[in-house]
């Protein structure tokens, strides 16, 4: 974006993400917050010295983005609603995940409609880990193939993790599923075939109402080719290459190289690609805002879009079929808290 462009971000949530990310960001002029008056969107207003607005009719004509971070009926909100409003005052929006297709189909109909821009996002592709991930494992497929995909994730983020497979496949091409088998887990598993590539999907489906602090997966995607793996272990790192096994090398007598030294470099077991390492204070403070920033600067570019937007329908009808495979997610454990290992590990006192 050439100049600085005047946001309103909808939604006091997860949305002050998206305001702490616009409101650093030289690109965007972020001029205030849309909710329903609530004690919380007060708050985020004051806090960043913006306006709070409670109604789309209030908010001043030169705003030209919005951000909504509401969302659809899958979480029994009105996200599409408010972003049809939006675009019905001439401003172009970027809508939160997950939305049921016949959501997102109506919004791309009613974007073209009014002339608008409209995308979905997903947030997580542009996580610094991931989006290095979705790129070395576009060359890896195009220079050896994919012989096969090892996806887990929670049901939370199964709409971004379908989206980050589509990245990296990029499509998802015909869609073969197996439906899952009744189990005593929570853990669900499931085989798919996308774009000719055999991936098995273990979802984690357990949902607390209201309360995303109760989650124990995000995303963790390894990617094996005839050389080795290449493996996300989370959205924000490490990624990491594990070689195939080395065979050592025999001597004359059939005898391995266990006692000579050996010339040239050896071949490392495992390798790390991206480590940079960062505390959940960190993601909350940094790389969140910052991605939320980069998603809305694609409206920027048509290409991204139409692409994007396509990946999305695709996405979208995908996520719908496997979240009727899965059934209703049942309730976690209370007692789940986060914590280092080392306490977890303490005797108890």
């Amino acid at each position: 974006m050439s100049d600085v462009h005047s946001v309103v971000v909808a939604g006091s949530r997860f949305g002050q993400f998206y305001a702490a990310g616009i409101a650093a960001d030289p690109r965007f002029d972020l001029r205030g917050i849309l909710g329903q008056g609530s004690r919380r969107s007060q708050a985020l207003a004051a806090r960043l010295n913006v306006e709070c607005w409670c109604n789309v009719a209030a908010l001043p004509d030169d705003i030209r983005l919005a951000c909504v971070a509401v969302g659809g009926a899958a979480r029994g909100e009105q996200g599409p609603a408010l972003a049809e409003a939006l675009m019905a005052r001439g401003i172009d929006v970027l809508i939160e995940h997950p939305l049921l297709p016949r959501e997102w189909q109506h919004l791309l109909r009613r974007a073209e409609c009014l002339g608008r821009t409209c995308l979905l996002n997903t947030f997580y592709p542009q996580l610094p880990a991931v989006a290095r991930f979705i790129e070395l494992g576009r060359q890896l497929r195009r220079r050896r193939g994919i012989r096969h995909l090892d996806v887990a994730c929670g049901v939370q983020v199964g709409f971004a993790t379908l989206d980050i497979l589509a990245a990296l496949l990029e499509g998802s091409g015909s869609c073969s599923l197996e439906v899952p088998s009744s189990a005593r887990s929570s853990m669900r598993h499931l085989s798919l075939v996308l774009a000719e590539v055999p991936l098995s999907l273990q979802v984690l489906n357990e949902l607390a109402d209201a309360d995303d602090g109760r989650m124990t997966l995000l995303q963790r995607i390894s990617l094996t080719t005839d050389r080795g793996t290449l493996s996300l272990l989370t959205p924000h790192g490490p990624l990491l290459w594990t070689p195939a096994v080395a065979v050592p090398a025999e001597d004359d007598d059939g005898l391995f190289a266990l006692f000579d030294e050996l010339p040239g470099e050896p071949l490392p077991s495992a390798q790390l690609w991206y480590a940079e390492p960062c505390s959940w204070t960190q993601i909350h403070q940094r790389l969140w805002p910052a991605a939320a920033a980069e998603a809305l600067a694609l409206l920027a570019d048509g290409d991204a879009v139409r692409q994007r937007n396509q990946r999305s329908l695709e996405v979208a009808a995908l996520w719908q079929r496997i979240a009727e495979c899965l059934g209703f997610p049942e309730a976690p454990p209370r007692s789940l808290a986060s914590a280092r290992l080392e306490q977890i590990l303490e005797p108890a006192s």
